[in-house]
Order: C-alpha cells, then sequence, then structure tokens
C-alpha cells in the first residue's frame, strides 16, 4: 500500500447538510459560515488534499414534472452560491484546497479569469475550480436559452473556455509588476499584452485588468463521457471520477492517462481520485443491519435514486413501468449518470432490476469497520494503481466526524494517509507523490 491522495467532495454544494439525520441543525445553521469552517478545520487537520464544493442553478422538476420530491427531500435544492463561501473556507484554514464550482457554459471566461485570479490571492496559491458544463435544460432556461446545448458542443465550447482563461492568467509577464516607487512606475506596460482571442465561441481582447497569481488555480474536471473524458484529459490536474469496481476504475483512469499523454502532457501529473462514500460501523453486526437497511427498495429509497437519475439525464423516469426492460435511452445530459446508472444491471434488466442491483451493490458506498474500509481502500488503490479517493457526504458535523474520527488513523496505520498537507499551495501538495 502506498500514499494516496484523499480528499471531499461535497456533492450537495451550498445546500442543506444532515437532512434526515437526527442531529440535524443541531449547534448550526447550514446556511452560515461556520458549519463549512468546521469540516474544512477538520479535513485540513486530516490530511485531505482538497475540499470541492459542488453546484447548481436549477430547481428540480424533473422527477414525475414536478419538484415535491426535491424539495421535501432537500435534494439538489436549496442551494446556495459556493463562490462568497471561499473567503471564510481559507480563513478558517492554511494549508487544504479549497475548490468551487463554476459552470463553463454559464460564466463568461472573462469574468471567471478575474473571479478566480482574485480568489488565488486570497488564498495563496491554494485554489482550485471545479468545471462544469451544465447539461440541464432547466439550468439553460436561467441563462436565457430554451434548452441546453448539444452535449459535444458544449464540451467544444468548454475547450475554448478554459483556454481563453489560461491566456488571460498569461496576459501579464510574471516581472509585470515592478512596484518601483523611486522611478514612479507600478507596472510595465510593455509586459501586460491583449490576447485579442477571436474565436468559435467567444471574442475576449484582454488582457486581464487583475494581476494574475503567480499560481494558477488547479482544475478539477468529472468528465465521464468519451468526450468529457478527452476534455479532463486535455484540460484538468485533477479528475473527479465515478466509478464501482477496480476494473472501471483502473478503465477510466488509464483512458484519461492515454488522452494527457496524447495531448503532450506528463500523465503522473494528472491526478484521478474516485468518489466513494464511507459508511463506518462498530463491528460486524451493525454492517450487516446498515447493509440491510440499504438493500431494502421501499418507496422512498425508489424516489431517492429516480429523482436524482432524472435530474441528471432529464430524462422523467417516474413514466417507466418499474418491471419492464429499460432500454434505447440516450440524453444530451449528464451521459456518464445515465450509462452508470443503466449498466448496474445485465442488458435487458427492468428498472426495479436496476434498482435492487444498485442498492445491494451498494454504488459508491463502503461499508464496514474503519480497519475494513481502509484495508478496501488500500486493495482498490493496489488493483487500480490510482492517485487517492474523494469522500463524499454533507458536512454536518455528526457525519464528518463520525466518518473521519475513526478512518484517518486506521488510514495512516496502513500508510495511505499523510500526516500532514505541506505549505506549498495545492499543486505543490498534489505533486509531492
Amino acid at each position: 500500500m502506498t500514499l494516496q491522495h484523499f480528499g471531499w467532495f461535497l456533492g450537495a454544494g451550498f445546500g442543506v447538510q444532515g437532512w434526515g439525520d437526527p442531529s440535524y441543525g443541531i449547534g448550526y445553521d447550514w446556511k452560515q459560515p461556520p458549519v463549512y469552517q468546521d469540516a474544512a478545520r477538520l479535513f485540513e487537520a486530516s490530511g485531505l488534499d482538497l475540499f470541492i464544493v459542488e453546484d447548481g442553478v436549477a430547481v428540480p422538476d424533473t422527477y414525475g414534472g414536478t419538484a415535491e420530491v426535491n424539495l421535501a427531500n432537500a435534494r439538489f435544492v436549496p442551494k446556495h452560491d459556493p463562490l462568497p463561501l471561499v473567503p471564510y473556507l481559507l480563513g478558517a484554514t492554511s494549508k487544504i484546497g479549497i475548490v468551487p464550482t463554476l459552470s463553463a457554459s454559464f460564466y463568461e471566461p472573462f469574468t471567471a479569469a478575474r473571479l478566480l485570479a482574485t480568489l488565488q490571492h486570497f488564498a495563496g496559491g491554494r485554489l482550485g475550480f471545479n468545471v462544469v458544463t451544465s447539461g440541464s435544460d432547466l439550468a439553460a432556461q436561467n441563462y436565457n436559452l430554451d434548452r441546453q446545448v448539444e452535449h459535444d458542443l458544449r464540451y467544444d465550447r468548454a475547450d475554448e473556455w478554459v483556454d481563453v482563461v489560461r491566456q488571460l492568467w498569461r496576459s501579464w509577464d510574471a516581472d509585470a509588476v515592478l512596484e518601483d516607487t523611486a522611478g514612479g512606475v507600478f507596472a510595465d506596460h510593455t509586459k501586460v499584452r491583449p490576447i485579442n482571442h477571436q474565436g468559435r465561441f467567444f471574442q475576449v481582447r484582454g488582457p486581464l485588468n487583475a494581476v494574475p497569481p503567480a499560481d494558477e488555480p488547479v482544475m478539477v474536471q468529472a468528465g465521464a463521457s468519451g468526450r468529457g473524458r478527452d476534455f479532463a484529459g486535455k484540460n484538468s490536474d485533477v479528475i473527479l471520477a465515478l466509478a464501482s469496481t477496480p476494473e472501471r476504475m483502473r478503465d477510466y483512469r488509464e483512458s484519461i492517462r492515454r488522452v494527457a499523454a496524447a495531448n503532450g502532457r506528463n500523465p503522473d501529473q494528472v491526478k484521478v481520485l474516485f468518489v466513494v462514500n464511507p459508511i463506518l460501523t462498530a463491528n460486524a453486526e451493525e454492517t450487516a443491519s446498515v447493509r440491510a437497511r440499504r438493500s431494502e427498495l421501499t418507496q422512498a429509497a425508489i424516489d431517492e435514486q429516480l429523482q436524482a437519475v432524472s435530474y441528471l439525464s432529464g430524462i422523467d423516469f417516474k413514466r417507466f413501468d418499474l418491471d419492464a426492460p429499460l432500454q434505447g435511452l440516450s440524453t444530451n445530459s449528464n451521459q456518464g449518470t445515465l450509462d452508470n446508472f443503466v449498466k448496474s444491471a445485465p442488458a435487458g434488466s427492468t428498472l426495479r432490476e436496476i434498482l435492487q442491483a444498485r442498492a445491494n451493490k451498494d454504488g459508491l458506498a463502503v461499508i464496514g469497520t474503519a480497519d475494513e474500509v481502509a484495508e478496501h481502500l488500500g486493495e482498490l488503490a493496489d488493483a487500480v494503481g490510482g492517485d487517492g479517493f474523494l469522500f463524499t457526504g454533507q458536512v454536518h458535523p455528526a457525519h464528518v466526524h463520525r466518518t473521519l474520527d475513526p478512518l484517518v488513523p486506521a488510514l495512516r496505520r496502513r500508510g495511505l494517509l499523510r500526516t500532514e498537507l505541506g505549505d506549498g499551495g495545492l499543486r505543490a501538495n498534489l505533486q509531492d507523490f
């Protein structure tokens, strides 16, 4: 077993934390920074490299044509903007990377470059940005569009978006700022240039009117489709990856590394981190009880799974007969999510069989005692040859401590988790090993 990179992916975003848990709301308000600051401090003390905060910009009503299930269960909504939260997280920590989510479909590249440059100065090199392409038509309709543009075209646009953002960060030479008080020159005008970008999707003159940071923010992305993998391997420093078996994990990582190499990048500098949901138990009896409870296909469990895949794929799964074979589905939205869902059971399976297979397999969940979970993650790392893992889950205090307090020592006993982060910023920490 070798050292792995670890992080926390807050899939609920800056939204309701802990709904449904008996300790919901005790001692914290999810709308205020302290609960996220407390979690970030614990993540840093635990040696996690980065804290990723997801985002979305719609109230889902795809499932059954209503937002009832989502609003009643606080799933995907409400969701506040993560960017204003970033300075609070930076102020509460000193080493961990902070990674908010931005949409390349809805943020103009100049706005994104300026905003991220500003935050990176606050961060002292600890900032990342998670780029999404926002496949939902519901989201697109909040930004003056009738529907979201075609899937691969979104990635074509995102490729150019990333290029323009980086051109803007590089529109000032590293030595452009002189601050020569004796000579009366703050910056050398010959070292600050327009980029004059004329592309397929963007026309941006530049230069950036903010001083770019010395260390560009780390880019995170979660490309799952073929086109998404091409985008991620070409552009990203960290890949947020979803796969439920060692074979699929290994195949995914190797595909990313091939794309990186084909684009002249060193594949070892692209870190593929797989999302896992550790569920810690005290003993074998509790493990069996948790598994049995999670495998029970109640109506609530059905609604929970189907509302999520409905929103992320744009397909209303409530209209399908649970006992009819599910086949012939395609989407212009999140193709990776739909593919993972359908392939949870053999081809020709009914929707109920797919749901039951997912419940029995536990998906991304890793259930067991701290030592069992740590051992399993070590075995996965060896089998995949991978770079590490992203824990997922909400950040209400009970869940975070219930997970990390027993798991961190177990991981360190196996040499999987570093004992402390370095002072060089997020990029340096990621390249330590």
